[in-house]
Protein backbone atom coordinates (compact mmCIF):
# COMPACT_ATOMS: atom_id res chain seq x y z
CA UNK A 1 0.00 0.00 0.00
CA UNK A 2 2.81 2.37 0.90
CA UNK A 3 4.49 1.58 -2.42
CA UNK A 4 1.33 2.42 -4.37
CA UNK A 5 1.01 5.67 -2.44
CA UNK A 6 4.62 6.57 -3.31
CA UNK A 7 4.07 5.83 -7.01
CA UNK A 8 0.85 7.86 -7.04
CA UNK A 9 2.62 10.77 -5.34
CA UNK A 10 5.42 10.72 -7.93
CA UNK A 11 2.87 10.75 -10.76
CA UNK A 12 1.14 13.75 -9.20
CA UNK A 13 4.49 15.50 -8.87
CA UNK A 14 5.26 14.77 -12.53
CA UNK A 15 1.93 16.34 -13.53
CA UNK A 16 2.45 19.38 -11.27
CA UNK A 17 5.99 19.82 -12.58
CA UNK A 18 4.76 19.62 -16.18
CA UNK A 19 2.09 22.25 -15.49
CA UNK A 20 4.73 24.63 -14.12
CA UNK A 21 6.91 23.97 -17.17
CA UNK A 22 4.04 24.55 -19.63
CA UNK A 23 2.84 27.77 -18.01
CA UNK A 24 6.29 29.34 -17.64
CA UNK A 25 7.30 28.28 -21.17
CA UNK A 26 4.38 30.03 -22.89
CA UNK A 27 6.48 33.04 -23.88
CA UNK A 28 8.93 31.03 -26.03
CA UNK A 29 11.81 33.16 -24.79
CA UNK A 30 11.45 31.62 -21.30
CA UNK A 31 11.48 28.02 -22.55
CA UNK A 32 15.18 27.70 -21.74
CA UNK A 33 14.80 28.74 -18.09
CA UNK A 34 11.75 26.50 -17.70
CA UNK A 35 13.53 23.48 -19.15
CA UNK A 36 16.56 24.00 -16.93
CA UNK A 37 14.24 24.20 -13.91
CA UNK A 38 12.40 21.11 -15.17
CA UNK A 39 15.61 19.09 -15.25
CA UNK A 40 16.79 20.38 -11.87
CA UNK A 41 13.50 19.64 -10.13
CA UNK A 42 13.05 16.25 -11.78
CA UNK A 43 16.53 15.25 -10.68
CA UNK A 44 16.21 16.58 -7.14
CA UNK A 45 12.56 16.02 -6.19
CA UNK A 46 11.20 13.24 -8.43
CA UNK A 47 14.33 11.12 -8.65
CA UNK A 48 15.93 11.72 -5.25
CA UNK A 49 12.96 12.77 -3.10
CA UNK A 50 14.57 16.00 -1.91
CA UNK A 51 12.42 19.09 -1.44
CA UNK A 52 9.11 20.05 -3.04
CA UNK A 53 8.18 20.62 -6.67
CA UNK A 54 6.85 24.18 -6.36
CA UNK A 55 9.71 25.62 -4.34
CA UNK A 56 12.54 23.87 -6.18
CA UNK A 57 11.17 24.63 -9.66
CA UNK A 58 10.60 28.33 -9.03
CA UNK A 59 13.96 28.73 -7.31
CA UNK A 60 15.84 27.02 -10.15
CA UNK A 61 13.87 29.05 -12.71
CA UNK A 62 14.87 32.36 -11.11
CA UNK A 63 18.48 31.48 -10.34
CA UNK A 64 19.27 30.18 -13.84
CA UNK A 65 17.05 32.54 -15.83
CA UNK A 66 19.77 34.73 -17.36
CA UNK A 67 22.18 31.97 -18.43
CA UNK A 68 19.41 29.64 -19.58
CA UNK A 69 17.65 32.33 -21.60
CA UNK A 70 20.80 33.54 -23.36
CA UNK A 71 21.87 29.99 -24.24
CA UNK A 72 18.35 29.11 -25.38
CA UNK A 73 18.18 32.17 -27.64
CA UNK A 74 21.46 31.14 -29.30
CA UNK A 75 20.10 27.64 -29.94
CA UNK A 76 16.75 29.01 -31.12
CA UNK A 77 18.28 31.44 -33.62
CA UNK A 78 20.70 28.79 -34.95
CA UNK A 79 17.85 26.29 -35.14
CA UNK A 80 15.63 28.67 -37.12
CA UNK A 81 18.47 29.35 -39.56
CA UNK A 82 19.11 25.63 -40.10
CA UNK A 83 15.38 24.93 -40.49
CA UNK A 84 14.97 27.75 -43.02
CA UNK A 85 17.99 26.64 -45.07
CA UNK A 86 16.85 23.02 -44.93
CA UNK A 87 13.43 23.99 -46.28
CA UNK A 88 14.83 26.20 -49.06
CA UNK A 89 17.34 23.57 -50.16
CA UNK A 90 14.67 20.86 -50.11
CA UNK A 91 12.52 22.97 -52.42
CA UNK A 92 15.49 23.33 -54.77
CA UNK A 93 16.18 19.59 -54.59
CA UNK A 94 12.51 18.87 -55.43
CA UNK A 95 12.93 21.00 -58.56
CA UNK A 96 15.96 18.99 -59.61
CA UNK A 97 18.64 21.57 -58.78
CA UNK A 98 21.92 19.76 -57.81
CA UNK A 99 22.77 22.06 -54.92
CA UNK A 100 19.46 21.14 -53.33
CA UNK A 101 21.06 18.07 -51.71
CA UNK A 102 22.36 20.44 -49.03
CA UNK A 103 18.99 20.02 -47.30
CA UNK A 104 20.37 16.78 -45.87
CA UNK A 105 23.36 18.62 -44.40
CA UNK A 106 21.15 21.26 -42.77
CA UNK A 107 18.85 18.55 -41.42
CA UNK A 108 21.83 16.84 -39.78
CA UNK A 109 22.98 20.17 -38.34
CA UNK A 110 19.47 20.78 -36.98
CA UNK A 111 19.43 17.38 -35.28
CA UNK A 112 22.82 18.13 -33.72
CA UNK A 113 21.54 21.52 -32.53
CA UNK A 114 18.56 19.86 -30.83
CA UNK A 115 20.84 17.22 -29.32
CA UNK A 116 23.08 19.96 -27.96
CA UNK A 117 20.10 21.80 -26.44
CA UNK A 118 19.33 18.62 -24.50
CA UNK A 119 22.81 18.90 -23.00
CA UNK A 120 23.03 22.68 -22.59
CA UNK A 121 19.96 23.31 -20.45
CA UNK A 122 20.52 20.38 -18.04
CA UNK A 123 24.21 21.40 -17.88
CA UNK A 124 23.14 24.79 -16.52
CA UNK A 125 21.13 23.01 -13.82
CA UNK A 126 24.20 21.05 -12.69
CA UNK A 127 27.15 23.43 -13.20
CA UNK A 128 27.73 27.14 -12.61
CA UNK A 129 29.42 28.62 -15.67
CA UNK A 130 29.46 31.57 -18.03
CA UNK A 131 27.34 31.49 -21.17
CA UNK A 132 30.28 31.00 -23.52
CA UNK A 133 31.80 28.17 -21.48
CA UNK A 134 28.38 26.57 -21.02
CA UNK A 135 27.83 26.39 -24.79
CA UNK A 136 31.38 25.22 -25.41
CA UNK A 137 31.32 22.50 -22.74
CA UNK A 138 27.85 21.33 -23.78
CA UNK A 139 29.03 20.99 -27.37
CA UNK A 140 32.13 19.04 -26.34
CA UNK A 141 30.11 16.76 -24.08
CA UNK A 142 27.53 16.15 -26.79
CA UNK A 143 30.21 15.25 -29.35
CA UNK A 144 32.10 13.07 -26.85
CA UNK A 145 28.90 11.14 -26.09
CA UNK A 146 27.26 11.43 -29.50
CA UNK A 147 25.47 8.06 -29.40
CA UNK A 148 23.84 8.88 -26.08
CA UNK A 149 23.03 12.38 -27.33
CA UNK A 150 21.25 10.94 -30.37
CA UNK A 151 19.47 8.45 -28.11
CA UNK A 152 18.14 11.37 -26.10
CA UNK A 153 16.93 13.06 -29.27
CA UNK A 154 15.25 9.85 -30.44
CA UNK A 155 13.57 9.53 -27.04
CA UNK A 156 12.31 13.12 -27.38
CA UNK A 157 10.84 12.31 -30.80
CA UNK A 158 9.05 9.28 -29.33
CA UNK A 159 7.50 11.45 -26.61
CA UNK A 160 6.44 14.11 -29.14
CA UNK A 161 4.77 11.46 -31.32
CA UNK A 162 3.04 10.03 -28.23
CA UNK A 163 1.61 13.47 -27.41
CA UNK A 164 0.46 13.98 -31.03
CA UNK A 165 -1.46 10.70 -31.04
CA UNK A 166 -2.62 10.99 -27.41
CA UNK A 167 -2.86 14.71 -26.48
CA UNK A 168 -3.65 14.16 -22.74
CA UNK A 169 -0.11 12.76 -22.42
CA UNK A 170 1.11 16.37 -22.53
CA UNK A 171 0.22 16.57 -18.82
CA UNK A 172 3.04 14.21 -17.90
CA UNK A 173 5.25 13.76 -20.99
CA UNK A 174 7.74 16.66 -20.47
CA UNK A 175 8.60 15.73 -16.88
CA UNK A 176 8.58 11.99 -17.66
CA UNK A 177 10.94 12.57 -20.59
CA UNK A 178 13.31 14.60 -18.43
CA UNK A 179 13.24 11.91 -15.74
CA UNK A 180 14.30 9.23 -18.23
CA UNK A 181 16.81 11.58 -19.82
CA UNK A 182 18.42 12.26 -16.44
CA UNK A 183 19.50 8.63 -16.17
CA UNK A 184 21.58 9.18 -19.32
CA UNK A 185 22.84 12.66 -18.49
CA UNK A 186 23.77 12.13 -14.85
CA UNK A 187 26.22 9.35 -15.72
CA UNK A 188 27.85 11.73 -18.17
CA UNK A 189 27.86 14.74 -15.84
CA UNK A 190 29.42 12.71 -13.04
CA UNK A 191 32.53 12.23 -15.19
CA UNK A 192 33.04 16.00 -15.29
CA UNK A 193 32.29 16.77 -11.64
CA UNK A 194 35.03 17.29 -9.09
CA UNK A 195 35.45 14.15 -6.95
CA UNK A 196 34.48 16.02 -3.77
CA UNK A 197 31.36 17.45 -5.42
CA UNK A 198 30.30 14.03 -6.73
CA UNK A 199 30.79 12.49 -3.27
CA UNK A 200 28.81 15.25 -1.58
CA UNK A 201 26.01 14.78 -4.09
CA UNK A 202 25.83 11.05 -3.39
CA UNK A 203 25.75 11.68 0.37
CA UNK A 204 22.92 14.19 0.03
CA UNK A 205 20.87 11.74 -2.03
CA UNK A 206 21.48 8.85 0.35
CA UNK A 207 20.32 10.97 3.25
CA UNK A 208 16.87 11.12 1.68
CA UNK A 209 16.56 7.48 0.60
Amino acid sequence: MAKLSEIFNKILNLVLLTVYWLVLSLPVITLGASTTALYYTTQKVIKNDRGYVSGEFLRAWKENFKTSTLCWMVHLIVGLIFADECYLCYQMWAKGEPIGWLWVLFLVLEVLNVSMVLFTLPYIARFEDRVGRTLKNSLLMMLAHLIKALLQTLLLIVFVIAVIFFPPAILVAPAAYMLLSSYILERIFEKYMKPEDAKAEQERNQRYW
